[in-house]
């Protein structure tokens, strides 16, 4: 059974956003000293928009589960909610492409971390857009 997480191009766009959001801790002590009581008070907008500055990623092990799952359920469309940086997207996208059939649709509330480049769009077939 074929596995595009294992190969390029998908491979290498993982290790890089992996590691990326490894070494985002500067960011998020950042964000923690910019808002000492958190984000309860700030809007939806306003709360989109700092989480946007960060890697807010699924784990590799959680990315094996999604594209596992996938795989098993086979469906004709996912759909997920916060793209982030596309790391969640891009397991999503691996296992509809292993299938051979289905679609991803993605959103993202803040737009400066939205994934949808060329390069953290490794999947052929895969569309990416902002809005």
């Amino acid at each position: 059974m074929p596995n595009s997480l294992t190969s390029p191009p998908v491979r290498p766009v993982l290790d890089r956003l992996f590691q990326a959001a490894d070494d985002d801790a500067a960011h998020w002590a950042t964000m923690r000293r910019r808002h000492p009581d958190g984000f309860a008070a700030l809007s939806a907008r306003e709360q989109a928009d700092a989480y946007g500055e960060l890697y807010i990623p699924v784990s590799p092990e959680g990315g094996r589960l999604l594209y596992t799952l996938i795989r098993a359920s086979r469906p004709a469309t996912v759909v997920e909610f916060g793209t982030s940086f596309g790391i969640s997207t891009i397991h999503l996208a691996a296992a509809v492409r292993d299938n051979g059939t289905g679609r991803v649709i993605s959103t993202e509330l803040a737009g400066e971390g939205a994934a949808c480049e060329s390069s953290s769009c490794p999947t052929t077939r895969a569309t990416c857009s902002t809005t």
